[in-house]
Formats: structure tokens, sequence, C-alpha cells
């Protein structure tokens, strides 16, 4: 399990259109010593992006969904580490996304310690590695 070095405070970007769900992943990754950052969906994200070590993206978002997000990422060279989040399973959609430059899939619900599993799995040291300011 993924151990938080304690002069180190890592920043988890949340973005999902559904409040509750938002809400509850940021209570978990708070009392677990991380930073979050909410966005209620990719446009939000994308006007005010933070310093995140790694992202959890929700699949299924109206409009512009999760692997949009993802794809313009990509292309535009941000290689942040992404967890992506869905609940409806497609076939071969695991593969796409796992696929994807530094994306895991992780279906939902999800469980807490699934969720930290992926973090955990997706952190990487130079990104996540910068003190706190």
């Amino acid at each position: 399990m993924f151990v938080l070095e304690p002069s180190h405070i890592h920043r988890i970007g949340i973005v999902d259109d559904d409040d509750a769900v938002r809400d509850a992943i940021h209570i978990l990754l708070e009392t677990r010593g991380f930073l979050a950052s909410e966005y209620r969906s990719a446009q939000d994200y994308l006007r005010a992006p933070q310093d995140d070590c790694v992202l959890l993206i929700d699949l299924s978002m109206a409009g512009f969904d999760g692997l949009d997000l993802v794809d313009l990422l990509r292309k535009g060279g941000i290689r942040t580490p992404i967890v992506v989040m869905t609940d409806v399973a497609r076939p071969g959609q695991a593969q796409r996304i796992s696929a994807m430059e530094r994306c895991l899939p992780l279906q939902k619900p999800v469980d807490s310690g699934s969720l930290l599993a992926a973090i955990a799995a997706s952190m990487d040291a130079a990104a996540c590695a910068s003190p706190a300011t």
C-alpha cells in the first residue's frame, strides 16, 4: 500500500459530475493525508487545472466525457497519471483505457481500498515528489 512521506502532500484531482461521488472521494482522500481538487466537469478542469499528481476522471459525464478529456490532455502533452472511473462496462473499454498513456480503468462502484490502490499504482515519483507550497 502507498505510504505518504511526511514532508510531501499530494494533490489528487477529482473530475466527476456527481456531487455525492466527488464529496465522498474528497473526504476519503483528506482522511488519508491527500489534498483534493474538485471539478464538476471536464470543462471546469480545463478552465482551472491545479498541479494534481493524479487525476480521477469519471468516464460518463454529460457533454465532454472522460475519454475526451484524457485524449485532449495527452494531445496537449499533459502526462499526469489518470484513473478513469466508469459505472458502465462496455466491450473493450478497459483495454482502450489501459492502452492510453498512464491510464488505469476502475469500475464503479468503487471501494476505498481499490481506489487508494489505483491512486498508489498511478503515482509517479517525479510528478508527485515536490513538497507542498
